[in-house]
């Protein structure tokens, strides 16, 4: 169990492992929709396949990733409802707390925000899961376009991802500030605003 945990305590091989769930993927692909280096990419995915998470198979030139038997779907899932689950005790515990820290904002204060107005909400995933499902009045900005995006200057951005376990919007967050745009994320992601049914 320290194994799985130490195999899973990264937020790169976690992020990799969410895409892979999805469908097989190339390197390549997994590293356009992560936001990760090609070279990372490969790296955190060796360390998987050597870890029996993932495995390979070849089509021509490229070689795809799939998910090992097993119940590493369930193991995500629960991974991601326990970080919900703490999310919004936190969020219960800091509800009078300034809407801005490091961890990101709770679903309170994005509600908060979307009652007084002049924000503007980016889902930074790809544009297939924006499709699937997304938090109303959200445009769909996928992380590799973010930096050639022009957004309103009377706008404050917030960003979000998947969950509380994936870097995109951590990552968009660094491409906004690097622009001098005032952002901050959503630190639950979609997932933890769909499980309150918001």
């Amino acid at each position: 169990m320290s194994e799985i945990a130490s195999m899973l305590g990264n937020e790169s091989r976690l992020l990799l492992l969410q895409l892979i769930a999805e469908g097989e993927k190339s390197v390549e692909t997994l590293s356009e929709h992560s936001g990760l280096p090609v070279a990372s990419t490969s790296q955190q995915l060796q360390l998987l396949k050597k870890s029996r998470m993932v495995a390979t198979r070849r089509e021509g030139k490229r070689i795809l990733y799939r998910l090992e038997p097993g119940p590493i779907r369930e193991l995500l899932e629960a991974l991601e409802k326990f970080a919900v689950f703490k999310e919004v005790q936190e969020t219960k515990r800091i509800r009078n707390e300034a809407p801005e820290n490091h961890s990101g904002i709770s679903n309170l204060e994005l509600q908060a925000k979307m009652k007084k107005g002049g924000i503007l909400v980016v889902d930074v995933r790809s544009s297939e899961e924006y499709k699937k499902g997304h938090i109303a009045n959200a445009i769909s900005v996928p992380l590799q376009e973010l930096g050639a995006h022009k957004f309103p200057k009377n706008k404050e951005v917030i960003v979000y991802c998947r969950g509380p376990l994936c870097i995109l919007s951590v990552n968009a967050l660094a491409v906004l500030h690097a622009r001098e745009i005032t952002a901050s994320r959503l630190a639950t992601g979609y997932s933890g605003w769909a499980s309150e049914n918001l």
